[in-house]
Formats: structure tokens, sequence, C-alpha cells
């Protein structure tokens, strides 16, 4: 094959490029799994050839990989518009994309595990989540690395492009576009957005605004296009008259016409979602991301020749890229083109909810902030019937008997709480009235009272939300049911038991009989609404699903679940959601994916001040010692279960002692309303 074979660890990075630049001047061999070539542009030594335990020194390499699918392959089928992508002289479809590789230098001291990190709007995950680190397109710096988990348990980290991030650093997908015989396609485009301040201007590249890059309006000035706004995701929608605005700028007091650029003469309020729908042109087959994941993991698995290998295959996804695996599962991608082997052996997914994803449709925009991610049949693994259409369907449907991937579905409070992801349809029936049976190779866990984005310490203080945001660090769990994963896949040990609220413990209720205590001067979400499906006809509020959620116990903490010490043991009242500021705009409206955080009064003259029902700090416990006592026992159960590690005991203990720091020396009037 016209490949560069695999460098030893002496091969400087400049010979690597030579010999990148040399195959790819010869082009592309046919290979397995439809990679036709992959092209490793350069490698270098991870912090300087810094040893992770008994691993060794790690190298990170990128390049491009491409790829030639068969549009009339069973299980390229499901790919939106493949059959209408231009194909080469043997029919196939090429595209390609951008990789990049954390790997062994000695690949025979790892642990077999090609873990692929799905990256999130161009955000690598893996490092940040499992490794403690701080985030980076190009993690070079020892923060950037984290503490070295991953790295000392073995694993070889694969970033595929799955999405088009034109004008980015971010790895990208570099898809086909569909025509009509050759003719540009042309349709609608929608999406929406939410300003978080008063202006009349409104730039469409802005983020959670995604999609317009690739997708421009046909005709600035088309009396045709739309722009809605509305109080929340599903209050009245109001149709702004087509002269009210413009694509365009004000540049020295006159209005430029900027297809980036939305003007609105009367003004965008914050807190007010807006819609706008208009027409595009040129389609990108944005569904052949899901095929560069599976066909890189088959490719690097089964083919000896391969420039990584590994024996087993991993995915991570979070929020966007959680609903990007669950559909993944959906479209039988976890299976290689042949239908005959696994191409993925686990799939982690954080965050999914009950919800799919713009990730296959035509003018799709994959990195939608949500608003076209809400709940879909179907939403469990097994095959179930979907009530509205009389249809038998499961998220594992395509998925041949013998040849499942190992499911963890982890979820946060926030999944229960938001409208589009509804994540109690996971293990209830559709209509919400009993538990149900999860499928053997799924496994379900929610971290009670734990927000959608994770907390950091100090509990801050944020203007665009009324209460302190949740500070609980998530992380060390997830390190721990990555764990279990592991050995569910290679050594056929049965993980941590699911935990989530159920009807059966009577932790699972309608958000209808839910009471929190009543403190003053904080929101309760009674009033917001619930989530819709959104794949039926109709307006949304047409098709509403059941509002589940956990039940709470007298401090307003959730009590089913993986309940984490910070909750169990608690300096406060922690929550999946949180309300919009007044300066935010719209304070009866919840925002998405972020948590509140109560503290408690430390004393009982605080507490009678105040009107507090819960009890205090010095109620609870008798001095710091005491709390760490308590909050140690709560965190060693949670480890003889499976839910935490012993190896992040100290780093646990350490943050509850900062935390109780922090709480006791803060001002009365910077605490509580």
């Amino acid at each position: 094959m016209s490949r560069p074979a695999p460098a030893p660890p002496h091969v400087s990075a400049a010979a690597l490029v030579c010999l990148a630049l040399t195959a790819l001047a010869l082009g592309p061999a046919r290979a397995a799994a439809d990679v036709t070539g992959v092209v490793i542009t350069s490698c270098v030594e991870v912090l300087g050839g810094r040893s992770f335990g008994e691993v060794g020194a790690y190298e990170k390499c990128v390049g491009k990989i491409h790829f030639a699918l068969d549009p009339a392959a069973a299980r390229n089928r499901v790919i939106v518009d493949l059959d209408k992508a231009p194909v080469n002289a043997d029919g196939l479809v090429e595209f390609s994309s951008d990789i990049w590789v954390l790997r062994p230098k000695d690949p025979s001291r790892g642990n077999g595990v090609l873990f692929f990190d799905v990256i999130n709007r161009g955000n690598k995950l893996l490092l940040g989540r499992f490794n403690f680190a701080a985030g980076a397109v190009d993690p070079t710096t020892e923060a950037e690395f984290g503490d070295g988990f991953l790295m000392r348990e073995g694993y070889t980290l694969v970033a595929v492009g799955w999405e088009p991030t034109p004008n980015t650093r971010a790895l990208s997908l570099y898809p086909p576009v569909a025509t009509d015989g050759g003719r540009p396609i042309t349709g609608e485009v929608t999406n929406w957005f939410i300003p978080l301040e008063p202006s009349r201007s409104f730039d469409l590249t802005s983020s959670y605004w995604t999609g317009f890059e690739e997708y421009p309006p046909l005709r600035l000035d088309d009396p045709s296009y739309r722009l809605t706004e509305r109080l929340g995701y599903h209050g009245e929608e109001r149709v702004i008259p087509r002269e009210s605005w413009e694509f365009g700028r004000m540049m020295n007091g006159s209005m430029v016409q900027d297809p980036s650029q939305l003007y609105l003469w009367t003004g965008f309020r914050p807190g007010y979602t807006y819609q706008l729908t208009y027409e595009s042109s040129n389609p990108q087959v944005i569904g052949v991301g899901f095929a560069a994941i599976r066909d890189a993991a088959a490719y690097f698995k089964f083919d000896p020749n391969a420039e990584v290998r590994g024996e087993y295959a991993y995915a991570y996804g979070v929020s966007q890229t959680g609903r990007y695996l669950r559909q993944l599962i959906h479209e039988g991608f976890t299976v290689d083109e042949t239908g005959e082997r696994r191409a993925l052996d686990g799939v982690f997914v954080h965050a999914g909810g009950s919800s799919l994803g713009p990730f296959n449709t035509r003018f799709g925009h994959p990195n939608d902030g949500g608003f076209h991610s809400q709940t879909k049949f179907p939403i469990r693994y097994t095959e179930t019937e979907d009530p509205a259409t009389g249809r038998m369907e499961g998220l594992g449907s395509r998925i041949p008997e013998g040849l499942e991937p190992k499911v963890v579905l982890y979820e946060t409070s926030s999944e229960y709480w938001d409208r589009g992801r509804v994540a109690a349809l996971n293990h209830t029936t559709i209509d919400g009235r009993e538990d149900v049976d999860l499928a053997e190779n799924v496994r379900f866990y929610v971290m009670a009272s734990i927000p959608h984005s994770n907390g950091s310490l100090p509990p801050v203080a944020v203007w665009d939300q009324q209460e302190r945001r949740n500070p609980i660090d998530v992380r060390p769990s997830m390190r721990a049911l990555l764990v279990g994963l592991d050995r569910w896949v290679r050594e056929d040990l049965p993980p941590p038991p699911s935990r989530h609220p159920t009807f059966a413990a009577g932790t699972l209720i309608e958000r209808s009989e839910l009471r929190f205590p009543e403190i003053p001067g904080v929101q309760w979400p009674y009033h917001v609404p619930g989530g819709y499906r959104s794949d039926l006809p109709g307006e949304l509020t047409d098709n509403p699903l059941p509002f589940l959620v956990s039940d709470v116990d007298t401090d307003g903490n959730e009590v089913d679940g993986v309940v984490l010490p910070e909750v169990r043991v608690p300096l406060g009242t922690y929550t999946g959601w949180a309300f919009r500021s007044e300066k935010a705009g719209a304070p009866g409206e919840i925002i998405m994916m972020v948590g509140s955080y109560v503290p408690f009064a430390r004393t009982e003259a605080e507490r009678s001040a105040w009107g507090d029902p819960r009890a205090t700090v010095e109620d609870r416990y008798d001095g710091r010692g005491d709390f760490l006592v308590q909050y140690e026992s709560a965190a060693r159960e949670l480890v003889a279960d499976g839910y935490l590690l012993a190896e992040d005991l100290p780093q646990l203990l350490d943050n509850a002692g900062m935390h109780w720091d922090w709480l006791m020396v803060q001002p009365v009037d910077a605490l509580w309303p």
C-alpha cells in the first residue's frame, strides 16, 4: 500500500512529514473498511518524553484520513443524500477528515483500546473530562494534558473530524456536496438564537448560531424569509415584519448588507428566542461523519497495516456529541460496513438525554445548540412500540444480534429538566407510567442534583443567573464508570449497576408533585414547561411528554441516582437547573445546561434572619473535621460500589475542605438574597 508505515519512536517529525507527503503524492491505495489512506503530517513527543506510569512516553500525531463509500451498500444507504454525491471512477463517494492521535510511543505497553474523542463544536473532550485537564484545541502544556489518567491506563486517543468546522483550528470533516444530477439543490434552512443583552444587531456566526457559514442566504433582501420571536422555547410565536429586519450592519450611520449579521430596527430582547428561516443551496452530505468514525475504528482494529492499531474501540461524547452517539447507534454505525464485525465495542454517552439531532439531514447543521435535537422516537435501545405511530423500533434495531456495543448512558439532573432531553424516558414507558428494564448491554446512571455542565470551586455568582453556579465536579465519577465500561468490554465483568430514580422506589415523580423548601428569595421551577416530541406533525406543544424528575429531600436535593458525597453530605442545595437573572432578561425562564447552588445558613442567627427552613451548617456538623469525616464515609461507600475511584479520594477531600473554608469566610450579604 502507498501509506507510510508506522514510524519507530526515534523517527523525527520532519521525517514523518516527508513520508506523509510522499504517500500523498503517490496517491492512496484501496484499504480495508473503506479507508483509502492515512496521511500523518507530524508526530511530536508529549511533554518532552515524560513517562506515564508503566505505559511510558506518549506522542501526538496529526494528519488526514481519506474514505471512499459505496452508496449502494446496505449499511450506507441510511446516509441522507449519499446517492446524490459525486462519485469517482469506481462509483464510490470520496471524502476526508482531519485526524488527531495521542498514543503510547511503544504500543505494546498500551491497553489495546482506541478511545474515540467525538469532538464537541471543535473541542476535544477526553483529556478535560477524564484527565482533569484544561481545554485546548492543540494540547501542549502539562495543564492541557492534566493528571495523565488516560495515559497511565494505556489508552490511544483518536479524534476524527465528523462535522464541518470552517474557519477554525478544530478538526474538520470535508464532506461531499449533494446535487440534483449536477444541478445545485436549494432548500430551507432554519436556526435559532437567544440574545444575552439588548442590541439591534446579532452576529449569525456567533456561539450556538451554527451552520450559517456553510449555508448563507441566497438573496439578502428576499421578502419571503421569516424571523419570529417568542418568550422561552415554547412561548407564543410572533412573526416580526420583514421590513423591520435585514441582513446587514450599520457603518457610519448607513446600513451595509452583510450576510453574517442580522439587524433588527426595534432591537433584540435578551432571553427571547428568535428563529430565522431562509433559503440556501448546496447541502453537504454531513451523514458521512458517522461513516468516518465507523470506518476509522474498523480500519484501525482490523487492518494489520494500519497506521494506528488497537484491539478494541470506545467512543465518548457529551451533550451535542452525546446526542450524536445515540444517533450513531440508531443508524447502525457501531458495526462495520459488512455488518459482520463490531467497529465500536463501547459507547460512553454523556448528557444525551432522549434526543437525536440534525446529524444526518439535508441542510443539517450539527452544531445547533439543541433546538433541533429534541426528543424523537426511538428512545430506548430495545425495540418498543411508538404509541403515536404504531412503529416498532429501538436505538439498537440496526445492530445485528451478537454485535451489540456496551453502552453507558451517563446523565445529569439537567437532562430531566431540559425541555429537549426528557431523560426519564430512557427507563420508563413512553407514556411515563411504568418503570422498564434496560437492555442487557446498557447501563444508565444519573448524577443526582448535578447540572449538564461541570462545576468548579468556589461556587461563583454569575451575572446571567439568579443563584450561584452549582460547583460539583462530576469527573471523578466519570473516571470510575469508564473503568467499569473497560472491564465490561475487555474482561466481561459487570459494571456498577444502573442508578436512577424509579416509580418502584417512589423516587421518580411527576414534576407537579415536587415540593422544595420555602426559602425566601429563591425561585423554584414549579411552572417551567416539560418536553415535547419534535418528530410528530403540528406544533411542539401539540405533542407533550411526561415531565418526570427525581424527588427531593427537605433541603431540595435529589434523593436517587448516583448521589455524590457533595449531595449526601451537603453544604447547600444543589440543582440541575437555574433561572435567568433580571439582567439577562426573561427571569421566569430556565437557562439551558447550568445548575444552581443555594448555601445553607451557617448559624441559627443567620437562619432566623433569612427565614430559611433548612437546617444550619452548625446543626449538621460538629465543625470542619466532622464534616470531612462524614464526607469521606459517603465517598468510600461509592468507591466500594464502583462509582468513584480510591485514587481520587485525596483530591475529593481537598475540594470538600476548600468548599467548607470558602463558605465559612463569606460575608452574609454575599451569600443570600
